[in-house]
């Protein structure tokens, strides 16, 4: 008894000193996951992350991973299961993925859990396997960490996207075109409105709005309407896209170019209009793989 109740103080008294001491034998992988594009530059914004994140992680005198990949939702490769294969291959047990999404969506709560093996519903699975994407079959735990709307860094680059193009704020108003996601409009809704309010407070423009739109013809439908509107209360307008790595004057040229034509006169859209399109999406912006890299070591922390 005596024995025993020794070994239990000693357990208590050196444990704390040893705090990774439980998951010494554990090989932790990180893996980044984006939906993926058929836009080669898309991707490539993308694929550049997986470097800077191993960059940085290397820079920490804690890194804890083994591995640290990428992978495309769809369209293109590595995809999720050949991400998931090589973190087996090289005896990962536990992986943490990091969902490259910008706010909650079907996507990120469904469809990607899915994939990975986590999330059972019949008709998302076939779903899934009708768009050929295969579903995981892993031993290895895998944990699902928050999408980009958590914490300040949309603000904070959008924020920058923004002033990258202002100079007159008394007399600008600034447009958000974002995705949206109907089956968790509350929560876009929330996140635009939170973003515009803060660029407002910090610059000193009056007005903004938001529109959702997803690439193709809802940028004549939704987001043209919008930006007209802010260009006829405003002496400049400016146009900023919260999309990862989309710019807004692509989205709008190319749109204008292959739909506009027809529907709106082409490029005499926005003729005599003294309207800014931001030409970069989130990416490229080392603020991204920083939050990658603290999100990822908050739950390693979590684990001790």
């Amino acid at each position: 008894m005596k024995k025993l109740t020794f070994i239990l103080l000693l357990t208590i008294i050196i444990g704390p000193l040893f705090p990774k001491s439980i998951y010494a034998q554990e090989k932790l992988g990180l893996l980044i996951i984006a939906h993926g594009s058929p836009m080669h530059r898309w991707n490539t914004l993308v694929l550049e992350l997986e470097k800077e994140v191993k960059k940085m992680m290397s820079e920490r005198s804690n890194n804890p991973f083994s591995e640290i990949r990428i992978a495309f939702m769809e369209f293109n490769e590595p995809s999720i299961n050949t991400a998931i294969k090589g973190l087996e291959n090289v005896g990962i047990d536990e992986v943490y993925v990091m969902p490259l999404f910008v706010a909650p969506s079907e996507h990120s709560l469904y469809d990607v859990p899915t994939i990975l093996g986590l999330y059972k519903d019949k008709e998302t699975i076939e779903r899934i396997k009708e768009e050929g994407i295969p579903i995981i079959d892993t031993k290895m735990r895998i944990i699902i960490g928050p999408s980009l709307n958590k914490g300040n860094i949309l603000k904070e680059i959008i924020l920058d996207r923004v002033k990258e193009l202002s100079t007159m704020p008394d007399s600008e108003g600034v447009v958000l075109l974002a995705h949206g996601d109907a089956g968790f409009e509350p929560t876009w809704n929330s996140m635009c409105r939170e973003i515009g309010s803060y660029i407002c407070a910090k610059t000193g423009i009056r007005y903004f709005d938001y529109a959702f739109v997803e690439i193709g013809q809802s940028f004549i439908s939704e987001g043209v309407p919008t930006i007209l509107r802010t260009a006829d209360k405003c002496k400049r307008t400016i146009v900023v896209g919260i999309y990862l790595a989309l710019s807004v004057e692509d989205m709008a040229q190319n749109t204008i170019l292959h739909l506009g034509e027809m529907k709106m006169g082409g490029g005499k859209i926005f003729a005599g209009r003294n309207i800014h399109f931001a030409r970069r999406g989130l990416l490229p912006d080392k603020r991204i793989p920083e939050w990658i890299v603290n999100r990822s070591l908050e739950w390693v922390r979590s684990l001790q």
